[in-house]
């Protein structure tokens, strides 16, 4: 039994190293992203203003890497439960009818992400064909930020709906009383 309890929590303890690993990439990257659209962006402004010319590599490039950047947000939002939400309703319903409510809202949240993945895959196949016009990257790059999002936002939510029906006290739970007084705290 006590081995037992021991493999859990080394168990536990690897994803939360893998899950801290994760996040922290996720987070250079983003990091990454926005130094270099900042400095294309400045210098396209200026050589522009300063010596009339430009760089037209710099609006596409700035362009990919904000839409990577936003969709690589979303994620880790997802991970840290950081989304904006409404909670009034939950928080006001007895512990069964908030559980109910969480698994109907996980179930249409994935939904939302199968039709977002069905959508980012038949651009993704479109955008093989297509190059973009300064950079001659593949469009499909573009679309590839929307697969990476609903496979994140996917895994994160299947995750906490794991926990939930496991009575985990990690799961999330919109409403709980447990959240309101870590706020508090």
């Amino acid at each position: 039994m006590l081995k037992q309890a021991q493999d859990r929590d080394e168990d536990k303890n690897k994803m939360i190293k893998l899950h801290t690993l994760l996040t922290r990439t996720l987070e250079y990257l983003m990091a990454a992203a926005l130094a270099v659209m900042f400095i294309a962006v400045l210098g396209n402004v200026i050589l522009r203003y300063g010596f009339n010319s430009g760089l037209a590599v710099s609006e596409e490039l700035a362009r990919l890497l904000f839409v990577w950047l936003i969709f690589i947000g979303a994620v880790l939002a997802m991970a840290r439960h950081a989304h904006l939400g409404f909670d009034l309703l939950q928080r006001r319903l007895p512990a069964p009818l908030r559980f109910a409510c969480a698994l109907i809202s996980h179930a249409l949240m994935l939904y939302a992400l199968w039709l977002l993945w069905q959508g980012s895959w038949v651009q993704f196949e479109i955008g093989w064909r297509v190059r973009s016009t300064v950079m001659q990257y593949p469009l499909a790059l573009m679309a590839a930020a929307g697969l990476f999002t609903a496979f994140g936002m996917a895994c994160c939510l299947l995750l906490n709906l794991y926990r939930l029906l496991r009575g985990d006290p990690q799961a999330y739970l919109a409403g709980a009383p447990r959240l309101q007084q870590e706020e508090q705290a």
